[in-house]
């Protein structure tokens, strides 16, 4: 064979080599990262197992949510601002609380359980506690488990009031966990619901 054509076909080899090893970079590189909230990337096997990184914040519910998802913590058994927890607190106080919190790009999710106790108001600050979370939890994709009615002061809150409510948090980017902890006599308790709740969060997780 002329040797010319010996290194025409060489580098048509090499050519192809190259470009298929490029590929693979490419394609393996896409799928060790996730683009968060923020549209920062992060690494997707870090995140499926440093569970300690996901956190639940909110009101008492937190606490019987976190009883039964394996994939994400409170940050105190004891709620207090500090814990980003505590029970008869409203949107504004955990938005408060935020605030205050030492900013943690490390957190890779935050679960939040809010509104059932200011009676799901449509003119609480969804989208300032919302900013709040991302500032100081800038690389956390984002989730909320929609509270509890048919008691206390939300005895007369329907499912229609409480959707409405949610879906602020749906519009400025948070994924809704299901089902709601829903229509309950008194939702302190290890209700059967919490369970589907932590399954649900376990599977996003």
């Amino acid at each position: 064979m002329n040797s010319k054509y010996k290194w025409w076909i060489l580098g048509g080899v090499s050519i192809l080599i190259l470009a298929t090893l490029t590929t693979i970079y490419f394609v393996r590189k896409k799928k060790s990262g996730k683009k968060s909230s923020n549209g920062e990337e992060k690494n997707n096997d870090k995140k499926s197992t440093d569970y300690t990184k996901n956190i639940i914040i909110g009101d008492s519910q937190t606490l019987f949510i976190a009883k039964n998802t394996t994939k994400a913590i409170i940050l105190n058994k004891v709620g207090s601002e500090e814990a980003l927890w505590k029970g008869g607190q409203n949107l504004n106080w955990l938005k408060g609380a935020v605030e205050k919190y030492k900013k943690s790009p490390e957190i890779n999710a935050i679960i939040i359980n809010i509104g059932t106790n200011g009676g799901f108001n449509v003119k609480d600050d969804v989208v300032g506690l919302v900013n709040s979370i991302k500032s100081t939890f800038p690389n956390a994709d984002l989730y909320a488990v929609q509270g509890s009615w048919g008691w206390g002061g939300n005895k007369n809150k329907t499912l229609e009031m409480v959707t409405n409510y949610y879906n602020k948090f749906k519009d400025v980017g948070v994924k809704l966990i299901e089902p709601p902890i829903g229509s309950v006599k008194d939702p302190h308790g290890n209700l059967p619901v919490y369970a589907q709740i932590g399954k649900s969060i376990d599977n996003e997780l």
